[in-house]
């Protein structure tokens, strides 16, 4: 985590109209602030410049000394000066917010932000400087609030305002590259290097090596450095910039302690504990001058201090620490007793208010573990863990990017992990285990597509709320146009088509964010049912299931090295916890490559460990499994593992779980319950679509199966079946087909699935002169289903990224999003002619069967097809998978 944020600030040299104050500005680049002050009073007094600008300036150089009281009141009293124009009441409320983020009020200086930014557009100067500087400030914010989709769009945005009015040598385009180096420090090291190293060049160029300028950005390249590990090349940076600092200020400074704090870090990877403690200290005296008692760089560096006492191991002392951070860094909240927390809503800084309680946590286990064996200790951890997972849902709601959700998914996940293990822990030790036990579900099942529970509460919650139709179609068409531009850029366009796409795409998120917040205020019952997910509990999914099911929920705990199994019957409820095997992803990897490639020795190899491993452990009634799976889990045919030893290694003599077992799959026990709630079509009506052909520009295979298959389902289901086929599959017809009018939707065609960039995964339709036939995922999002079943009958639509906290995030997760209660889709590319039969043969089983359960449809055309020789081997039926219940 990154202690302080040692953002480059610039001062705009133009606070109204352009003003020539050379020696002003010369005093100010040298961050000689109280003479700058003095400089200002001169210019003020001799009346002949733009009065109104300088005071401005005055406010901006206050907030750099500290002074943010003086500086608030000089900001009203312009901002109270009648006949202020547009322009100008923009930056002025561009310097409220910065004045408020530097008090890390960041609630007052977003709205001040976003305040200005509508003026600048209203005056028609949204490419100007005091735009672009604007744009930073909210990307700095983003970034203190770890929104790091929206931090780098605001940074972009700005450096192309930047690029288009000043040379490329110039400090406003290398604090353009300072502030995107901050963006991309926490997510892409090389790239925050190259930017950063891009800024200090320019800054050696203009200003020479030692200026301050030049000094943040060697702190910044020292901070990459240690995170790349190159210790040496960091402190060296970190001196360069201290031996600056103390020159221009002998009495301390902020930005100086955030150097120190750098060179504590540093040391202390090198496992220089003594070093690292007195630079940590020293920071820690500057941070109080600075700041006072609080302010989250100095949580932050308490934090730290908590890291280093652990390490030793002193727990009382990291609990002190730990204790001190979260005083620091919340309002109102001074109790020094480490029984006391706060409350999840009252912090400065969200991210490290969540640091210090997964620390205080952890330190609290480890002091049971290694010291008092005390189960006090480990209910005062759980305590902490469900503040941080109080925490992680609020930072989670006040994000409006599905990408900046996601990207906190790593972080949630270790609260979950760290809840899950304690809470089981607790269950081993305490005389009434129920409770710890359901706890230590409730962790593993929140750790589970909590971006995808809640974007579908969002689109249940307009329904319920009364919200008029044409405002959801409103969003809709929005959320179309985002979704468009969001995909061209990942298809790298040129650099004037990138930049244009990003103007747009940036207006759009701005749109959209302005249209939540109204429809927030006008319908607070939207807000309400939005934000209140009750948590999902065991019995709640034991009374979903009939005799003969079961539920089996995996969670993988990386840190900890191991997978717990929680497995629910009508009746029962059992944990499981075992240690992963030795490269564990590395064994799921060669599973399936063994499946793809059939490949029998490597199947057995792997399958057998990894059926131990998996095994549910259920009764011998037990026959139908819903399998909830973890992380990479989320890949596996579960139903084509080994049930038993080899008998014909050849061949893949073995019985598999399909034998046994229906089995099905779902992104989480809470999405599950949400699903029961919806209803379907009750006619057994069907759409069915298959290009069939393809163009060359598309360059795929054609599907001369499919066009069988299709006309084979069609016939099953005679006049309640609509066929697309050929010339008529195309994306229009599918966009404005009345696809929630059916029961079931079958697809045969190609598809894609992008891991790296998922908004590129896509289904082929038939190319036109209107659409490019490539139906994207996020154009399945907006796709309005009403379905009981989907069924992809194309290849590798059921992979995708895989991402902590949500798994595997592809085609499937658009089309639960879209409505779908069930899905069929398939891991990898399987013969035209396999598919068919396996298509086929599943519509017949669940059409002859009055209440289907598709799951068991589809094992009893895997088990025909095992039987009949020819398909039988598990590369034709394995990747074919259900999900839904």
């Amino acid at each position: 985590m990154r202690l302080a944020l040692l953002v480059l600030i610039i001062i705009a040299t133009s606070g109204f109209a352009q003003i020539t104050t050379g020696r002003l500005d010369s005093l100010i680049n040298d961050a000689r602030f109280p003479e700058a002050l003095q400089e200002l009073d001169f210019l003020i007094s001799l009346k002949k410049t733009d009065e109104m600008s300088l005071r401005n300036r005055q406010a901006l150089l206050l907030v750099m000394l500290g002074r943010f009281d003086d500086a608030q009141d000089k900001i009203n009293n312009l901002l109270a000066q009648p006949g202020l124009d547009t322009f100008s009441r923009a930056i002025l409320n561009s310097s409220k917010g910065y004045m408020y983020l530097n008090k890390a009020n960041f609630d007052e200086a977003q709205q001040h932000f976003q305040r200005a930014m509508e003026l600048f557009n209203q005056s028609g100067k949204n490419n100007s400087v005091e735009a672009a500087q604007c744009l930073s400030y909210l990307a700095t914010l983003f970034y203190s609030t770890g929104k790091m989709k929206q931090a780098e769009d605001n940074q972009l945005m700005s450096l192309q305002i930047r690029q288009s009015l000043y040379p490329p040598n110039h400090p406003e385009i290398a604090a353009a590259y300072n502030d995107l180096g901050l963006v991309y420090s926490s997510t892409d090291f090389d790239k925050a290097l190259d930017y950063y190293e891009m800024a200090s060049k320019i800054y050696e160029k203009v200003y020479g090596a030692n200026h301050v300028k030049f000094a943040l950005a060697s702190s910044n390249i020292g901070f990459m450095y240690r995170k790349l590990e190159l210790y040496g090349d960091a402190v060296n940076n970190f001196e360069t910039a201290l031996a600056i600092w103390k020159k221009l200020y002998p009495n301390g400074h902020p930005n100086q302690a955030a150097v120190l704090m750098e060179l504590g870090a540093t040391y202390f990877k090198l496992k220089n504990v003594k070093s690292a403690k007195a630079y940590y200290t020293a920071a820690l005296n500057q941070f109080q001058k600075a700041y006072g008692a609080t302010h989250p760089d100095l949580a932050a560096s308490f934090n730290q201090m908590g890291v280093l006492y652990r390490s030793e191991p002193k727990y009382d002392s990291a609990l002190y620490f730990y204790q001190q951070a979260l005083k620091a860094n919340t309002i109102a909240f001074n109790k020094t007793s480490i029984n006391k927390n706060p409350n999840a809503n009252s912090f400065y800084n969200g991210t490290v208010m969540l640091y210090s309680m997964l620390e205080k946590a952890e330190t609290l286990e480890e002091k049971y573990i290694n010291k008092t064996i005390k189960q006090s200790d480990l209910t005062l951890a759980l305590s902490c863990l469900q503040v941080s997972d109080s925490l992680v849902d609020l930072l989670r709601h006040n994000s409006r990017d599905e990408n900046d959700k996601i990207a906190l998914g790593s972080l949630a996940n270790q609260v979950y992990e760290d809840g899950v293990r304690v809470a089981q822990l607790l269950s081993e030790v305490s005389a009434k285990p129920a409770y710890y036990k359901e706890m230590a579900f409730y962790f593993a099942e929140k750790s589970k597509s909590a971006v995808l529970l809640e974007s579908i509460a969002d689109a249940d919650a307009k329904s319920f709320a009364g919200i008029p139709q044409e405002l959801v179609e409103s969003e809709k068409n929005l959320k179309t146009e985002i979704a468009l531009y969001s995909q061209k850029l990942a298809q790298k366009p040129d650099a004037r088509q990138e930049q244009e796409m990003r103007k747009t795409l940036f207006d759009l998120n701005g749109k959209y964010e302005s249209f939540i917040k109204k429809l927030e205020t006008d319908y607070p019952e939207y807000f309400n049912l939005k934000f209140n997910n009750t948590a999902i509990n065991s019995k709640s999914i034991q009374n979903l299931l009939p005799d003969g099911s079961a539920v089996v929920s995996y969670f993988i705990a990386e840190k900890g090295n191991r997978l717990y199994s929680f497995t629910l019957t009508k009746s029962k409820f059992n944990i499981i916890s075992k240690p992963l095997p030795e490269k564990f992803d590395r064994l799921v990897k060669g599973f399936n490559n063994s499946l793809f490639y059939s490949d029998p020795s490597t199947y057995f190899q792997t399958g057998l460990v990894l059926s131990k491993l998996l095994n549910p452990d259920v009764a011998s009634s037990i026959t139908d499994i819903l399998i909830i799976p973890s992380g990479r889990l989320g890949t596996l045919p579960f139903e084509a593992l080994p049930l038993g030893k080899e008998t014909q290694i050849e061949n893949f003599g073995t019985q598999f779980w399909i034998h046994r077992y229906s089995i099905g799959y779902e992104f989480s026990t809470s999405l599950l319950a949400q699903k029961t709630k919806r209803k379907s079509g009750s006619n057994a009506s069907i759409f069915l679509c298959a290009p069939i052909q393809f163009s060359k520009s598309q360059n795929l295979n054609d599907l001369p199966g499919a066009e069988a298959e299709v006309n084979f389902i069609a016939g099953l289901f005679g006049k309640n079946a609509l066929l697309k086929k050929s010339s008529e599959a195309t994306e229009t017809t599918v966009k404005q087909s009345a696809l929630k009018d059916y029961k079931y939707l079958h697809f045969a065609t190609h598809g894609i699935v992008d891991e790296q960039s998922p908004e590129l995964s896509r289904i082929f339709l038939k190319e036109t002169d209107t659409d490019d036939g490539d139906l994207f995922s996020g154009e399945i999002y907006n796709l309005t289903l009403n379905a009981d079943l989907v069924a992809l009958s194309a290849c590798q639509t059921g992979l995708g990224k895989v991402s902590k906290g949500e798994g595997v995030i592809g085609l499937s997760r658009a089309l639960v999003y879209a409505g779908a209660r069930n899905i069929m889709v398939s891991y990898w590319s399987v013969s035209d002619e396999s598919t068919s039969q396996l298509m086929t043969g599943f519509y017949q089983d669940v059409l002859k069967t009055n209440s289907p359960t598709y799951r068991k449809s589809l094992q009893q055309v895997k088990q025909k097809m095992i039987a009949g020789k020819k398909y039988g081997a598990p590369f034709y039926w394995a990747p074919f998978v259900l999900i839904g219940f």
